[in-house]
């Protein structure tokens, strides 16, 4: 087996000490099996079990453990992939990208955009839309991946292997080569790209009244960003088409409306959003939440996903975006968490977006979220609880997501696979790890960013607790712990789980509680960081 570890030397044999792995007992390597790392390296080593030890041999030394690009691809590997492509794959990928785009519904024409962040490459999607004397008139083109990826190819197989793009700070593992997901599928400004475009008419409600698909070749006339539009929906600048979005800005509005209606869960999330320096290393973090120009986006894509789902439904081959409902025993656990906070609102799965709204509390959200299923890919359609949908599927996002490029082969008549349920077990399992990935990627990265922090106070809010201490999250979202040794006295941690009090005192602390905290230490790679408690906000 391959492993990333970090390589410590303290005498005759090196050890190297795996990261971010199931397995957790230190490989012995002999100096000659080094390959000249050098002690805090992070490497790739082959283990191998001997005598009830592992031992092993360094195959690839990926550079010092101070630098997070290392860190970043020590974490591609623990989940088998990369940034890069095998030469047989890239190979494939230029072979295919001088083909001919055959025959197509000509939409160049017509008013497009993109509307993305800053930093992104790959461009899946563009929209186009227009008022019209019965509502509004709705295209949604999705780069055409499946004109390009034939079922069974090396390309195909090699994106099925990796399920989705991964991404983390500065970087991305991509499932697609670069010739095709930055390049020949990506739907950049002023040139003429093939598409799989949903056309739809909605009332002025936002109800849609008809919805077809189809290839098209298009060409977006603008490369719109967030944060531009952001800024033109308050009045502070000018974008390009700009009728196409205030009209897709108004109809979004509906959307999000008539999704309120319906049940949609809102739970407000946040993001960590990194500053990078030129040579693509964090130096700051912030938080990123959602903005009208992001929810405009999100609508018109729910919106075609929900209308694709509608088409395959009872396709063979098909694959729908699954949400099931909270149990009965998930929500009893909640109540109790909710209670012992303040909240005294019993929780039921159609009250939680109430729950949280009222709340406006990031610490509440959280208790909601980890009350819920996880969503996953299946080849039946029971409904998507958190968007209150009876269908839906992924279908938007073919450069990263494989499940995507299964709903265009099926929607388009193109092969199915055999095995529907096994390849939607796949991905979904691909697409979990893939999450912890990028997950542990910004867990680390914000411990990396406080290293220079310790002695510091910061301001921070309960999130959790356990009966060795409590966790304190930074608004950046960073986390660390307050252990048990560090509060005077003997502290338990109540039954419902959420609080930590010392009845010698009479005191406690709940998650959701506001502190000033001081950071004693921060070891990234170990993505724990101490602090002492300072007081109460």
């Amino acid at each position: 087996m391959i492993l990333p570890a970090v390589l410590r030397r303290p005498g005759k044999y090196s050890i190297a000490d795996p990261l971010f792995v199931e397995e957790r007992r230190p490989v012995l390597v002999a100096r000659r099996q080094r390959k000249g790392a050098e002690a805090g390296d992070i490497v790739l080593v082959r283990a191998r079990e001997r005598d009830r030890s592992l031992r092993g041999e360094v195959v690839r030394v990926m550079g010092s453990s101070d630098d997070p690009r290392n860190v970043y691809d020590a974490l591609f590997a623990s989940i088998d992939t990369s940034r890069t492509f095998s030469p047989k794959v890239e190979e494939a990928a230029e072979t295919v990208s001088g083909g001919e785009l055959g025959e197509r519904r000509d939409l160049r024409d017509l008013p497009t955009v993109t509307i993305d962040g800053e930093d992104a490459k790959d461009f899946d999607d563009a929209i186009s839309v227009e008022r019209s004397s019965f509502g509004y008139k709705v295209w949604v083109h999705i780069a055409d991946v499946t004109h390009f990826v034939k079922p069974g190819s090396r390309l195909d197989r090699e994106a099925a292997r990796r399920g989705n793009s991964v991404y983390l700070p500065g970087t991305v593992a991509p499932m697609l080569p670069a010739r095709l997901s930055d390049d020949v599928c990506s739907l950049r400004p002023n040139v003429e790209r093939a598409a799989v475009t949903v056309e739809m008419d909605l009332a002025e409600s936002g109800e849609v009244r008809s919805q077809k698909a189809y290839r098209s070749l298009i060409i977006s006339d603008a490369r719109l960003t967030y944060e531009a539009v952001d800024a033109f929906l308050r009045g502070e600048g000018t974008v390009e088409q700009p009728e196409l979005v205030r009209a897709a800005f108004d109809l979004s509005r509906r959307l999000k409306t008539r999704a309120a209606v319906r049940g949609k869960l809102e739970l407000g999330g946040r993001e960590p959003d990194y500053e990078l320096d030129p040579e693509g290393v964090p130096i700051a973090a912030r938080v990123r939440r959602s903005t009208p120009a992001r929810e405009l986006i999100e609508e018109l894509m729910v919106l075609a996903n929900e209308a694709v789902a509608k088409m395959v439904l009872g396709k063979a081959g098909a694959v729908f975006r699954v949400h099931e409902r909270p149990n009965a025993e998930s929500m009893q656990v909640l109540a109790d968490r909710l209670a012992a906070i303040g909240v005294q609102e019993e929780p039921t799965p159609e009250n939680l977006g109430d729950i949280a709204a009222r709340s406006k509390s990031d610490a509440v959200n959280y208790m909601i979220l980890r009350s819920l299923p996880r969503a996953s890919y299946a080849p039946a359609s029971p409904g998507h609880f958190g968007l209150a949908l009876e269908d839906y599927t992924h279908f938007t996002s073919p450069i990263r997501r494989y499940a995507d490029v299964l709903v265009h082969r099926v929607l388009l008549g193109d092969e199915a696979p055999e095995d529907v349920a096994g390849v939607a077990a796949s991905i979904s399992e691909r697409e979990y790890r893939s999450m912890i990935c990028e997950r542990t990627a910004d867990e680390y990265t914000l411990m990396w960013l406080m290293r220079d922090l310790v002695g510091e106070v910061l301001e921070g809010t309960i999130v959790s607790t356990t009966n060795f201490g409590l966790f304190v999250e930074m608004e950046t979202g960073a986390t660390g712990l307050v252990h048990i040794s560090k509060l005077p006295g003997r502290w338990d941690v109540e039954e419902n789980g959420v609080v930590l009090s010392n009845d010698q005192i009479g005191a406690s602390y709940r998650v959701g509680d506001r502190v000033l905290v001081e950071l004693l230490d921060v070891l990234p790679l170990m993505k724990r960081a101490e602090f002492k408690i300072v007081k109460r906000i």
